[in-house]
Formats: C-alpha cells, structure tokens, sequence
C-alpha cells in the first residue's frame, strides 16, 4: 500500500478537477456500454423476466450493505491511515462478505416462495457468487479513492463493464432468460477483482489482522444501518409492486425508472466519488467543506434539473425509441419520476459531506426517516395502481428536499441562503433549456409514428438553450466551460 498517498498533505493526491474529468471518463464509458445493453436487452427479454431479475438484485443490493459494513468509507475518511487498520478493515469485509454469500445461498429457496417465483431462487444463486469474490476488490478499491486514483479505477471499471454486457447479450441471444445478466454480473465481478490486483497492485493488503477491529466497526454499524435503510427505500418499488402489483408491474416500473437510475449512477455517482474524497481531505486538513458542497450543487444542478425536466416532457419518444412499443406504459413512470429526480439531485451528496465531517449519525438517521416516509407512500399508493407509485415519489422529494436542508443547516455550518444562492443560478438555465423543446412539442407533438423528428428538434434546441442560457445567466458552469475551450484552443494553436 502506497502509505505517501495516505498521508496528509502529500504532494501525490491528484486534483479535485482531474478526479472529475476521470470520474466522469469512467461512467460515461460505463453508460456507453451499458446502454446498448439495456436497449438490446429489452428486446430480448419480457417485462416478467426483467421483473424477476429486478427483485432478486433488490434484495442483492440491500445484502451488499451489510457485506462492506462500511469499511469503504471508513478507510477514505479517518484521519489517519495504516497498514494495521487497512488489514482490519480487509479482514471485518472478508468474514462478513462470505457468511452473507453463504446466507443468500441458503435463503434463496425461502425468497422464491414468499414471491412464489422460482426463477428468484436460480438467480438468487447465482449472484450470491459475487460475495465470495467482492472482499479482494472492494478494500482496494476504496484505498484508490482515498488517494483519488480515479485513472485505475477507470480501466478497471471499464474492463469489468465490457466483459459483464458480453456475456449478458450472449446468454440471453441463447436464450437464458433472466439468468443472462445474473452470470453476467459475476463475470463482471471476476474481471473487476482481478484489475484491482493487477493495476492496483500497490494498495493490496497482505496478511489479515483485527488490531483496529473497535474504530472500524463502530462507525460500520452506523453506516451500514444509514446504507441498509436507503437501499431498502431504494429497492421498496420492486418489492413493494413485485409483491402486491405483479411482476410484469415490477419490470415495468424498473424500465420507467431506468433513465433516472442512469442518471444518478453515471452522473451523480461520478461526482459522488470524488466529492466523498474531496471533501474528507478537506476536512482532514482542517478545511470547510461546506464550500465545495455549496459548489457541488450549483454544477450538478445545472445539468440534473435540465435532463429532468427534458426527460419528463419527451418521454414518448425517448421510451418508445430506447426500449420498443411494449414498454409504452412506462412513459407516465418516466414523467413522475424525471420530477422527483430533478428534485432529490437539488441536494445530492449531502450525505457524503456529514459522512466526511463526522457526522455519521445525523446522515443514518436522515436516511432513515427520509426511506421510511419513502416506503409508507409507496405501500399506500400500490393499493390503487402503478402510476400513484411513481407518481408519490414527487411529494416525498419535497419532503426530503425540506428535511434535508435543514439538517444541513444545522450540523454542517451552512445557510438556507447559502443553498439558494448555490441553487438559483440554474433556475434560468433550466428555463432557457426548456423554451424551445416546448415549442417543438406544442408543434411537432411526438407520435408512434412521428418520434425522432420531436426528439431531434428538441434535443438540438435544449442544446442550443442551455447554452444561451449558462451565458446570459453567467452560470459557474459557463466560466469553467470557457476556461476549458481557451486551454484547449491554445494548446492547439501552440501544436501549430
């Protein structure tokens, strides 16, 4: 393990814009391979199997928090870094992560008949796989974030995604149902473990050990309990609409939810990994990282609150071209769900800066009330149908927009102004995003058989009105966008 890389103020740590540019590098490669996938994918499978396989990684991903106990996140943000903590993080993930293997195994057979589904079992089996393999990739991973090598991560995130959408399209073009993207994510999972210890051979732990056993596991209690209860209100939708609506509902919904999903694992996945880390050194050196939180928001919502908004007016045609017609009761889900998703990003990473700043427990208990709120409405909107579903999420979102801001001013030193003058440059880029897309729909009203006319009309002229609209409004984005272009220009210029 490379310890000057761990080391406060050491000269190695890579800077904040660098890390982004890398970070978002590695999930736009990751959303131009997944994409295709998905789209083919819908094709080659019926919403039931889609639905099948949404439940299962439901229930994958909520066992997922307890396997890294938060270990992750220990390790990037305690002050000070060693070999023997490093080694005790390993060795808490490793017991954890395959007694969990083996408990999804053996409850795989009590999952498929409480959803009476047998295909859950099969899956189920198959992805508990994964968790024999995720300890040897995780530990590394996370000390590369702690030094913000975001350079191996990429090619390491890369390779996995490739060999994970190979084999999924292959079984799935033979015929295996929703077992294709289940093998698929264990050979991803395989080529991952394996780049962390090839391109990541430098932060390998070697040996096993508990010395710092106490620190790891009291801050993992709370971060796991925090990550448990957010994946629970995360998955709910495919447990709640898989249990009480049907499977096909489930598929439904996780194919109407899926460009939202993109967004926040490609988009604000990618500034949250390096916002996490950026704002732990920051307060590992005694600096504020409310400022660049205060920062953060304005940049992601320049982007977040436009797609949005683009994606809830031209669902039609986005869903009816991604996925084929017989996704078309997906487009209300997408509508419903762009609203809430333009505003639940108004304040992302908020859970990353009180997680870095020491504040652990405000952020679980936040998460904790905000998902449990999440999962009541859920549960009393399935009583009437699959659109007051998606359409609940949107008053839920203003609740946690409200509660959550408040918390921030509470513990983090930050002001309700502070977030509205962090917030308010967007609203007139998102206005200026939206004109002309408006008038294409009013004009141009997208049909099945009149989709990429709308679609291209309105893409060209949201392009054109985000523009315009960061220009006129001399949005932060603007700025860094020209300094960008003049580099560039003149390292061009200077070839010459």
């Amino acid at each position: 393990m490379k310890k000057a890389s761990t080391e406060k103020g050491s000269g190695a740590m890579p800077s904040i814009r660098r890390s982004l540019v890398l970070s978002f590098a590695q999930k736009y490669t990751t959303l131009l391979i997944s994409l295709p996938t998905i789209m083919v994918l819908s094709r080659l499978l019926t919403p039931a199997q889609v639905g099948v396989y949404s439940v299962a990684v439901a229930f994958v991903n909520i066992v997922q928090m307890l396997r890294d106990f938060g270990t992750s996140e220990y390790l990037v943000q305690v002050r000070e870094l060693d070999d023997a903590t490093a080694r005790s993080a390993f060795t808490v993930t490793f017991v954890i992560a395959w007694a969990l293997g083996v408990a999804l195994f053996l409850c795989s057979p009590l999952i498929a008949s409480f959803f009476n589904e047998e295909g859950l079992r099969l899956v189920l089996e198959v992805m508990s796989i994964n968790f024999f393999l995720l300890p040897f990739g995780s530990t590394i991973n996370a000390l590369l974030m702690r030094s913000m090598q975001f350079g191996i991560r990429y090619r390491i995130a890369t390779t996995a995604q490739l060999a994970q959408s190979a084999v999924t399209l292959t079984l799935a073009w033979l015929g295996y149902g929703y077992m294709s993207p289940a093998w698929g994510s264990v050979a991803g999972m395989v080529v991952n473990v394996l780049g962390c210890l090839s391109w990541g051979r430098d932060y390998r732990i070697r040996g096993v050990g508990l010395a710092h056993w106490r620190p790891v596991a009291s801050f993992g209690v709370q971060k796991t309990f925090g990550s448990i209860v957010n994946r629970v209100g995360m998955s709910a939708p495919d447990f709640i609409i898989g249990r009480m609506l049907g499977f096909a509902e489930a598929g439904l919904f996780s194919r109407g939810n899926g460009l939202v999903r993109m967004f926040r694992e490609n988009i604000i996945g990618a500034i949250g990994s390096v916002a996490f880390s950026a704002f732990s050194q920051r307060h590992r050196d005694d600096e504020r990282p409310g400022d660049l939180f205060l920062k953060s928001i304005t940049f992601v919502t320049c982007i977040s609150w436009p797609f949005f908004a683009f994606s809830a007016l031209m669902a039609f045609p986005v869903m009816r071209i991604m996925f084929g017609d017989q996704w078309d009761a997906t487009v209300p889900i997408l509508q419903f769900l762009a609203i809430a998703g333009l505003i639940n990003t108004s304040l992302s990473h908020n859970s990353e800066l009180l997680t870095a700043t020491g504040r652990i427990g405000v952020a679980t208990t936040r998460i904790t009330v905000l998902q449990s709120v999440r999962v009541a409405a859920m549960i009393a909107a399935a009583f009437y149908s699959l659109n007051a579903v998606a359409a609940v999420q949107v008053p839920v979102a203003l609740f946690g927009f409200v509660y959550t801001a408040n918390a921030l001013v509470r513990y983090s030193g930050i002001t309700w102004r502070d977030l509205f003058r962090a917030l308010a440059p967007t609203i007139p880029v998102t206005i200026a995003t939206m004109i002309i897309p408006a008038l294409v729909y009013l004009l141009d009203t997208p049909s099945g058989d009149n989709l990429w006319s709308p679609l291209l009309g309105s893409m060209a002229g949201a392009a054109f009105g985000w523009l315009l609209g960061i220009w006129l409004a001399k949005h932060p984005v603007w700025f860094e966008l020209r300094d960008f272009l003049s580099v560039r220009l003149n390292a061009r210029l200077g070839r010459a």
